[in-house]
């Protein structure tokens, strides 16, 4: 299904800007202009439903579990722990995952590190959506990339400070905490 107006009516993002709508705004919207199996693609993305029959929800979980795999891979490395225990189940391998997560710990600061994985992650939900400016596919990665627009228009150097702060102060709640989330 197409969804020419709808997709034409979607403000242009960049994850340098403050998006000039919120998730919340555009799951309202689309709830209005999605059809019903289109609407649980969408409400799929934001939950752990890697097994939805959309194939960008598929791909998509499929990118983020490799990309969050390779992550665990050099993390346990530097830390001389084994992987294994803490890696999820992929269905691809693609060398670029690896590549960029090596890209990114080589950065300098943990923000530049963050930029450089949530690029990627943008690429890939727009590699995603394929050429139709106006699928479902289109719109679902509009969703992606405007929770990554959101969470880069949210940061904050004082709330970081006092968030590291907080970790640095009280780890075994920020470890429970980040078990949760």
């Amino acid at each position: 299904m197409s969804y020419f107006y709808f997709a034409a009516t979607l403000p242009e993002l960049s994850i340098e800007q403050a998006p000039p709508l919120s998730s919340d705004a555009f799951t309202a919207l689309c709830r209005e202009n999605l059809s019903d199996g289109d609407f649980a693609a969408l409400e799929a993305l934001s939950n752990d439903e890697a097994t939805h029959r959309r194939t960008f929800v598929r791909q998509w979980k499929d990118k983020e579990t490799q990309l969050r795999n390779a992550l665990v891979r050099v993390r346990a490395s530097e830390l001389k722990r084994d992987p294994g225990p803490y890696l999820r189940e992929q269905i691809g391998a693609d060398g670029s995952v690896d590549r960029t997560v090596g890209d990114a710990f080589g950065r300098k600061t943990p923000q530049d590190r963050e930029l450089v994985l949530d690029r990627f992650r943008w690429t890939q939900a727009e590699a995603l959506a394929g050429y139709d400016p106006f699928s479902i596919d289109t719109i679902l990665a509009y969703s992606v990339k405007l929770k990554l627009a959101e969470r880069w228009a949210g940061m904050d150097e004082d709330a970081g400070r006092n968030k590291a702060d907080e970790i640095v102060s009280h780890p075994h709640a920020a470890q429970s905490e980040t078990q949760e989330n």
